[in-house]
């Protein structure tokens, strides 16, 4: 558990001390009691809980690239901020709001967090949590199973014709055992029932993808109901439910072999892809490299191949920066 020492009278020392709680919030290894510290940490004055949220708007106002560039020079960090305007509006705000305020942001953002950078408090609470690069099987009755990927939350409860489970944030494969055992996946607006077969949950924020890998899978949202059948997938989020559509199973279930397949996909899709399994963070900075194409495949446990793919194999430029930033084009 983290306690930043030192003394707390002096501006400068709160943002240093606030940027490091940042920097162990994004490093994937935040536990609940470090959450629990930083909240009687922030909640210790209302210099502290500004301080708090100042760091945490500047880490989403201006980027996680920007942040983390700056993040070792508190003072030049602050005074970056300043001239965006749209930082501005925001300082002024904590100093007319005064510690309320800023103590309210600064909780949403860990309810919240900004651009994802660090687990909320439903993720650290969760019955089941993978880390960074982490995936991990359980085991349940009748020899059914889920499958985490990286960076997956679910909460799991048994119940007597099978298992209830919300999906907290992530990825998941479920797959029901030989017996009809019902296995059901809150995720989301949404839930999905199986009794036999096997299928892929992926839930990005509010946003939900379902792939039926084999069998039958029922989609439930609102008063609605979509069957699936193998290689189909259906999306939704808090608007509603998208038509059905053909999915890649092999692409789609790749991870579980340790595996990222692309077959014609553009770069900005690789990147978030490998985001979501490598320390750090990769920023394309060309907005036109976006849509390049790609056909690859790469191994989870060699992800920084992707990174050599991209510069030596697609020729785009890339700078390395502390903390296993990567600026591309």
């Amino acid at each position: 558990m983290m306690t930043p020492d030192g003394d707390f009278a002096g501006n400068d020392v709160l943002r240093q001390q606030s940027l490091a709680w940042l920097r162990l919030l994004t490093g994937g290894r935040a536990t609940a009691a470090d959450v629990a510290s930083l909240t009687r940490w922030r909640e210790a004055s209302p210099d502290h809980g500004r301080a708090f949220a100042e760091a945490a708007l500047l880490w989403e106002v201006m980027g996680d690239a920007a942040a983390l560039a700056l993040q070792s020079d508190p003072a030049l960090a602050f005074a970056a901020s300043s001239k965006r305007s749209g930082v501005v509006v925001g300082r002024r705000a904590f100093f007319l709001g005064g510690g309320a305020l800023a103590a309210s942001l600064a909780g949403v953002a860990l309810v919240h967090p900004p651009l994802g950078l660090w687990p909320s408090f439903a993720d650290l609470r969760a019955d089941y949590r993978t880390r960074l690069g982490e995936r991990r099987r359980i085991d349940m009755a009748s020899q059914s199973s889920v499958e985490l990927n990286t960076q997956t939350s679910i909460d799991f409860h048994s119940t007597e014709g099978g298992a209830a489970i919300e999906l907290i944030s992530g990825e998941a494969a479920v797959s029901t055992g030989a017996s009809p055992t019902e296995i059901v996946v809150s995720a989301g607006a949404g839930r999905s029932e199986a009794r036999q077969g096997s299928f892929n949950i992926r839930k990005d924020g509010e946003a939900v993808c379902v792939t039926c890998l084999d069998g039958q899978v029922n989609v439930r949202f609102g008063d609605g109901v979509v069957s699936l059948r193998g290689g189909q997938q259906v999306s939704y989020d808090d608007s509603g439910l998208r038509p059905t559509a053909a999915a890649d199973s092999e692409i789609v279930g790749a991870w579980r072999h340790g595996l990222l397949i692309f077959r014609d996909a553009p770069l900005s899709r690789l990147i978030e892809e490998v985001n979501r399994y490598r320390s750090g963070k990769i920023v394309l900075l060309d907005s036109h490299l976006a849509q390049r194409r790609v056909v690859a495949t790469f191994r989870l446990d060699r992800i920084d191949d992707a990174v050599t793919f991209v510069r030596q194999v697609m020729n785009v430029p890339a700078r390395f920066l502390p903390g296993g930033l990567v600026l591309l084009g």
